[in-house]
């Protein structure tokens, strides 16, 4: 699209062209709306586009309509032309954004919009301008289009008489969406203007718009006057409605200072009332069917002044405490006394359940006033007022305080409690159709979080709650008033319904609340006195029941079920497993099983005989289920199952194995399902740890799926699925192509974003000790080299992970290993000479150069070389001597490693020999911390012992090694601390048989390093060397190593203990591996 010329023709024409355009958008054939789509994206960069848009959103005066069909195009076009500014003002209209439009395209727009919006007569176009004229005040008011809001307050005002309503009510629906914008910005200074535009215009709005067409409204209705204009006033009045909500709770920091505000929620309740009256008589009259419209919409109008009381309650709670008393009273009246007429049907069937579910939020807010509802939000209103007036906000506190208590007596909480349990708690008809037509659907939860604020039995229940906590003994003492009565009424196969759903709701009371029943009721002794006696009965009605009760059960396991009484719990949960029982019952058996062996009295061996029987049940419902809910809530079970019994999983795991290939195939469309599976998988492979041949493909394309990041499910999947690989890697013996394999996925991973960064490398680690050869070969330039990109931009845990990853490949194949290391290894060097990380840190790159000095020399060497420090050597020597100390104690290993590679360099160098003295003093120390003292008999029959010493930490099989397996394995590797040991820990363990830290005396070493120093400098200059040297420090290093025995000695029985031993047959270097 070429730049709009200035002429008027042209300018027409390129409108038609886009006109046109825009109406292939609305084409049904997919190709030209494609075609079109493209069409419309290049002209996007065009200057001109997007005015073009906007006059084409609008409804122009003069523009010919012709025939019909002629109409309905030019209607498709305005209403795509409108979707497509409003999704375009997200990518082009923001300030500083790459692609922000022209200040005078921007004006031009705002022009055309602000002087023609009113002439849309299409509800469906007027909303999108609607909204575009919202997300345009959030940018732009009022720095950039102060004259929007006058404009828009005067043309309202211009409308009054009613021969202007459809004017004015397309008016008040871009105020709405406008006021909508200018509440959400969380800026302080944006909030203060908003602020005080909500004192500008909110008089005129509650007054004289609402209050006018709301009484407009009801005269009309109640006058039998034209029920069209009656329906114009109500939808008008709703959107004033929606704009005042917004303006009372976020346009006003201090309501209760304003006489129009707290007059306004006065007439709400008045109006409230008037309604809800008005509603019961237009269900009641002739011909309800006729004015149904205007019900509905007069519902939400009810809803909409709701919400609004109920978010004013939330958010400005001093401001509505001065109407608790009404608000009580409100509430209490239409939900459990005698408003209840007006919206339940003459069969105890609501007919208007959103507004019980509103006002019985407000019930409950107002309950937890003297608790911390309304005392948390006051706190912060009176910090934001000047504490002169603090006595206003105080006595409106202490007033609502008063109408609380005064409110909920003794005899009203009695009353609500009675009318909870055996009004709201029993299920309906509705519910039972429900529970007929759709088993797996009736019996899901309700998602948990704010989901009670919008469904009736779930806020029926957290009110019943918070009378529990609010009046705790009146409720217990009321519901075990309930609990006799239904131990007193015996049922038989032949019971009525009404009397089996007044059990079920007095069993959902009991265990709704089972905490508070603690020590006050015998649940154990009606469990078996009553409970499982109802639960045998098989009467078709009685399956109610039969899911009450196994779900109360799961509701008393971590309250007071005694431990002699599971294994009637677990027989309950098998009896109600059964095919022939309804899929909710089944349901609920499964959710109680799961509660009784999570808990922390479960018992292995007690649930022994009932695990094989319980797990074929699991199974057999895992396959039958057909929602994706459904399978996710057995499959999690069945899942505890396998991690609580590991011992005795192994018959049944086959078979569980077998079917989850078929699962995981019927799952494709269910990421979330898919996830449950990846946790069971990854269950099963770390209990049973020898995975069986015939499942490994299975289990790597699994892996394959969840950690491509070419596929759409690795946005769900792919954490389960690392894990899964970890276990796979921890459980494998040899690194077979198909694993390698698995690998390529790697460092995709960790280079899209850092979120998976710590379990990706403890899968790198756990590869190295697979097969370094192998992965290393392949893998290890590519991820070193992502290591050096990296080590600027990420945190210090991810650099020690890094390392201890580097120090792995050191210790594993020591020539292979310094070569990959060898691009790092400048870094490192670095951070060591600039000594500006923490001591840990630094450790771990300490380390690093230890691993290097100890292996080759000429590369540690060439590292220093490449520094750019001409005195590099000298600085890191420093460092090291300096940072020795802070090592901690109950790192032992790593000190040893360091006294091994400073002995390492033992020789005629002045910048070693000046450091000398500093050096054998840690020597020193390392030496009194690694060195374990045992006594033999100086001579035959002396009375005294000689001590002789012994390297502590030199290993030499396996046995040894248990003593140090606790620091020295799985710390990197089990991220979840799953207990079970693994074929990784075997070779955690060789690696570590392997290190010189544990191989190597250090006294041996250091002997033989300081006779080859004496070599080189000749008795002469080496005793005066040591004159340096603090005499005690040398006195003990002496003594440890002439009193030195092998350890062979001392943990072989009768080893006999000769001091010194031989030198190392290699002293420089010593290579690890």
């Amino acid at each position: 699209m070429a730049t709009v010329p200035g002429t008027a023709t042209a300018t027409t024409a390129v409108e038609q062209l886009v006109a046109q355009t825009l109406q292939a958008a609305t084409n049904p054939s997919h190709e030209i709306v494609q075609k079109a789509e493209a069409q419309l994206s290049e002209w996007e960069q065009q200057p001109g586009f997007f005015p073009t848009i906007a006059r084409l959103s609008m409804k122009l005066p003069g523009s010919a309509q012709g025939n019909a069909a002629d109409a309905e195009v030019a209607l498709k076009v305005r209403w795509m032309a409108a979707v497509y500014l409003k999704n375009g003002i997200e990518r082009y209209w923001r300030p500083n954004s790459r692609q922000e439009l022209p200040a005078e395209q921007k004006q031009q727009i705002r022009d055309v919009l602000l002087q023609h919006y009113d002439a849309e007569e299409v509800p469906q176009v007027a909303l999108q301008v609607a909204v575009l004229f919202g997300r345009l005040a959030r940018t732009d008011y009022p720095r950039f289009w102060p004259d929007l809001l006058p404009a828009l307050m005067k043309q309202l005002q211009a409308c009054s008489s009613e021969t202007d309503a459809a004017l004015q009510q397309r008016i008040l629906l871009v105020l709405h969406y406008v006021i909508k914008a200018l509440a959400s910005r969380r800026l302080m200074a944006e909030q203060r203007a908003f602020e005080e535009l909500g004192s500008q215009i909110f008089s005129y709005l509650a007054w004289d718009i609402w209050a006018t067409l709301t009484g407009r409204f009801l005269q009309q209705v109640k006058s039998g006057g034209e029920e069209a204009q009656a329906l114009s006033a109500l939808q008008r009045a709703y959107i004033v409605m929606r704009s005042l909500r917004k303006l009372i709770v976020y346009g006003c920091s201090k309501p209760y200072k304003s006489t129009d505000h707290m007059n306004f929620v006065e007439q709400l309740f008045q109006r409230l009332r008037q309604c809800l009256e008005l509603r019961y008589e237009l269900r009641m009259g002739p011909d309800p069917a006729r004015v149904s419209q205007l019900i509905s919409e007069l519902e939400r109008f009810i809803l909409k002044m709701m919400k609004a009381l109920n978010e004013l309650m939330d958010r400005h709670s001093i401001s509505f405490a001065r109407f608790v008393p009404v608000a009580l009273e409100f509430s209490f009246h239409y939900v459990f006394h005698e408003g209840t007429a007006l919206i339940f049907d003459a069969g105890d069937r609501i007919n208007f359940s959103n507004f019980a579910i509103q006002a019985l939020n407000m019930l409950k807010g107002i309950m937890l006033s003297g608790n911390d509802s309304i005392c948390a939000p006051a706190a912060t209103e009176l910090a934001t007022g000047a504490a002169a007036g603090s006595s206003l906000e105080d006595e409106l506190l202490a007033s609502a305080a008063q109408s609380n208590a005064k409110f909920f007596t003794v005899e009203r909480v009695t009353y609500i409690c009675e009318k909870i349990v055996t009004h709201y708690f029993l299920l309906t008809q509705q519910e039972l159709e429900e529970w007929q037509q759709d088993p797996e659907g009736y019996d899901q939860d309700d998602g948990g979080g704010d989901a009670w604020k919008y469904a009736l039995r779930p806020s029926v229940e957290t009110l019943y709650f918070t009378c529990f906590t609010q009046h705790s003994t009146v409720m217990i003492g009321e519901v075990l008033k309930f609990v006799r009565r239904a131990q007193q009424l015996q049922l038989s196969p032949e019971s009525d319904l009404k009397a089996i759903l007044l059990k079920d709701a007095i069993y959902n009371a009991v265990g709704q609340a089972a905490f508070h029943f603690f020590n006050k009721l015998d649940f154990g002794s009606w469990l078996t006195s009553q409970l499982l006696a109802e639960l045998r009965i098989e009467a078709p009605n009685f399956r109610i029941l039969r899911r009450r009760i196994i779900w109360m059960v799961g509701h008393w396991v971590g309250v007071q079920l005694p431990r002699e009484l599971r294994p009637l719990a677990y027989e309950a949960c098998l009896h109600l497993l059964r095919p022939q029982e309804d899929m909710p019952t089944r349901l609920a058996a499964a959710r109680t099983l799961n509660l009784l062996i999570d808990d922390f009295e479960f018992m292995p061996e007690a649930f022994h005989p009932y695990f094989s029987p319980l797990f074929e049940a699991l199974f057999l419902l895992l396959h039958e289920a057909g929602e994706c809910d459904t399978k996710i809530v057995v499959l999690g079970t069945m899942t505890l199952l396998v991690e609580k019994m590991s011992e005795y999983i192994e018959p049944q795991a086959l078979q569980f194995i077998g079917y989850l290939p078929l699962l995981w195939r019927e799952s494709e469309e269910y990421d979330l399902l898919r996830c449950a599976i990846i946790g069971t998988l990854e269950q099963l492979v770390r209990t049973i740890r020898d995975v069986p041949e015939p499942m490994k493909p299975f289990l790597y394309s699994v892996i394959r799926l969840s950690t491509d990041l070419q596929q759409h499910s690795h946005v769900y999947l792919i954490e389960d699925g690392i894990m899964l690989w970890l276990a796979v890697i921890g459980n494998s013996t040899v690194l077979t192509p198909e694993l390698l394999a698995l690998c390529d996925h790697l460092l995709p991973i960790i280079e899209m974003s850092s979120e998976n960064l710590r379990t990706v490398l403890q899968l790198i680690h756990a590869y190295i000790l697979l097969d370094a050869q192998a992965y290393l070969s392949r893998y290890g330039e590519g991820f070193v080299g992502y290591c050096v990109r990296s080590f600027e931009d990420i945190r210090v845990e991810g650099i020690i992970a890094m390392l201890r990853i580097f120090e792995t490949c050191l210790k594993t194949d020591a020539t292979m290993g310094l070569r990959l290391v060898r691009p790092a290894l400048p870094f490192v060097f670095q951070q060591v000479c600039l000594k500006q990380e923490y001591p840990m840190t630094m450790g771990w790159y300490l380390t690093i150069v230890a691993r290097t000095l100890l292996i080759d020399q000429a590369v540690f060497m060439s590292v220093v070389q490449q520094l750019p420090h001409t005195d590099a050597l000298a600085r890191i020597l420093d460092v090291w001597i300096e940072m020795f100390p802070m090592v901690p104690d109950t790192h032992a290993e790593k000190r040893k490693l360091f006294c091994l590679a400073f002995a390492s360099i033992f020789g005629n160098n002045d910048l070693l020999l000046a450091r000398l003295p500093h050096i054998l003093q840690l020597v020193d120390e390392t030496l009194g911390e690694v060195m374990d003292k045992q006594y033999a008999a100086a001579e035959e029959g002396a009375a005294r012992t000689t001590p002789r010493y012994y390297d502590s930490l030199v290993i030499h099989d396996e046995h040894e090694l248990d003593e140090l397996q606790q620091q020295l394995c799985t710390e990197d590797f089990h991220s979840k601390g799953y207990p079970a040991k693994t074929y990784h820990d075997d070779r955690h363990r060789q690696l570590v048989l392997k290190d010189p830290v544990y191989k190597i005396p250090l006294t041996e070493y250091l002997k033989w390093q300081l006779q080859a120093l004496q070599s080189q400098l000749g008795v002469t200059r080496y005793e005066q060397l040591l004159r340096g040297v603090v005499p005690e420090v040398l006195e003990r290093i002496t003594m440890y190593i002439e009193q030195t025995v092998p350890k062979a000695c001392v943990v072989c029985a009768g080893g006999g203990g000769g001091g010194g031993g031989e030198a190392p047959e290699e002293a420089e270097p010593v290579e690890s591996g």
